[in-house]
């Protein structure tokens, strides 16, 4: 399994920073689980490779100059494909640096993404696009 997940994943990341969203691997009833940060236009649960598409992945060149996702780990836990790695760009409003790092976990069946779920920096992302800076409690 470990070969045909971590590959199909791979493409996947590649497909979305070419554009190539017709051969996306997302099952048709994907459940695609963001952080819940209702000033970012990704924020929440999303269903279906449609709203995918138009609500979280086509956006961010719309808000996000040279955004690109940098993947460094991809690993195979048996049910889960966990993905590191940094969303990095610049806001297109502020120009302030996006350099959030991420933890995608990954639920497929098959050769299909049944399900997904973003970690990241939130903060960073806030700080990226509007130029909000948010305390962390441990830092107050």
């Amino acid at each position: 399994m470990f070969h045909d997940s971590v590959k199909t994943l791979r493409d996947f990341y590649g497909a979305v920073a070419q554009g190539d969203y017709a051969s996306v691997a997302l099952d048709p009833q994907i459940e695609w689980i963001e952080p819940d940060v209702p000033e970012l236009w990704f924020s929440g649960t999303h269903y279906g490779p449609y709203a995918v598409l138009k609500e979280v992945i086509e956006p961010a060149s719309e808000k996000v100059d040279a955004f690109h996702i940098q993947c460094d780990q991809f690993l195979d836990t048996g049910d889960y494909i966990i993905v590191t790695g940094c969303f990095r760009g610049h806001g297109k409003e502020t120009g302030g640096e996006l350099n959030a790092p991420f933890a995608h976990v990954w639920t497929l069946r098959g050769d299909k993404a049944v399900r997904f779920q973003n970690f990241t920096d939130t903060a960073n992302w806030l700080q990226a696009l509007y130029g909000l800076h948010v305390e962390h409690p441990a830092a107050v």
